[in-house]
């Protein structure tokens, strides 16, 4: 039974903790800055010692998780590192999608092993994280002395590692990895605001709207969970239909002209997805794209 300090009392901190308790972990402290939140995570994880000091929970545990914002990790390492908090063979965890091992050099320095595990979820919540993390995919990097560690934490979590073969250590790989996610989640958000913009065009309200595309959107992910991409995609341009998209461009042109580069760039994508289906021909999505100029 490994033993785990959770440093940072957020909704990650809370919610790994918990599920890692659950999973025959011992946390032994949850640390942070402000005491009132770090006796809440404590209280949802359900075991450890309330701390403020970083280097004192860092030194009661074999495996340290800094789930502080991104912008703290590398300041709370070095001050953990300062205070000769991390003992020799520590690992050292955190779990930022945008950043790099980097952030935890001089725990490496310290002789401690570094990794990086992130789940392709959101955790809006200790709660929902606790419900949401189990069965989601997570990126998996590590010192090679951290790798098994790294890996049997995402199991303890009901994670699954995604493989990525042309993954290196560097910036850029956890920038491309780090964007996918935004894509799917963040931008899914702003997209789904978007489609509400032509049902307010004509007059209904946001909530109305929302709630009546909802099923729609349901019913689009459990197509794309059951057929996969490119095979879930439907509509005009999947079927080539070349005069009912005009007909989109004609009438956003007159009532709505503010929601026409969006949904340019978007039928732009889209003719090649339906290529990869190989539902249109070459000419019509060449018709589709050249509309698309304009």
């Amino acid at each position: 039974m490994k033993t785990v300090a959770i440093i940072g009392a957020g909704r990650v901190g809370g919610s790994v903790g918990r599920l890692l308790a659950k999973a025959g972990y011992r946390v032994t402290a949850v640390a942070s800055r402000g005491r009132e939140h770090a006796e809440q995570a404590r209280s949802f994880i359900g075991s450890g010692t309330v701390i403020t000091d970083p280097v004192e929970a860092a030194f009661s545990a074999e495996v340290v998780f800094i789930t502080t914002p991104d912008g703290s990790i590398r300041n709370v390492c070095d001050a953990i590192v300062a205070g000769g908090g991390f003992r020799q063979g520590t690992v050292v965890v955190h779990m930022s999608g945008a950043q790099t091992l980097g952030l935890l050099d001089a725990a490496k320095k310290a002789g401690a092993h570094r990794a990086v595990i992130h789940p392709l979820q959101s955790i809006p919540s200790m709660e929902l994280g606790e419900k949401n993390i189990h069965g989601s995919y997570f990126r998996v990097d590590a010192d090679p002395a951290a790798v098994q560690t790294a890996r049997e934490l995402v199991m303890a979590l009901g994670g699954i590692e995604l493989k990525m073969p042309k993954w290196s250590s560097d910036k850029g790989s956890a920038a491309l990895y780090h964007a996918g996610a935004v894509v799917v989640s963040n931008f899914f958000v702003a997209l789904v605001d978007f489609g509400l913009r032509y049902y307010q065009a004509l007059g209904a309200s946001k909530e109305d709207a929302l709630k009546a595309v909802l099923p729609l959107i349901k019913g689009t992910l459990s197509n794309i969970e059951s057929a996969g991409i490119p095979d879930a995609l439907t509509g005009p341009i999947m079927r080539g239909d070349v005069e009912t998209v005009k007909g989109h461009l004609q009438a956003m042109s007159e009532r709505a002209p503010e929601l026409l580069p969006l949904y340019r760039e978007l039928a732009r994508h889209t003719v090649m997805v339906a290529q990869d289906k190989d539902s249109i021909n070459p000419q019509t999505a060449a018709d589709i794209q050249k509309l698309m100029e304009h």
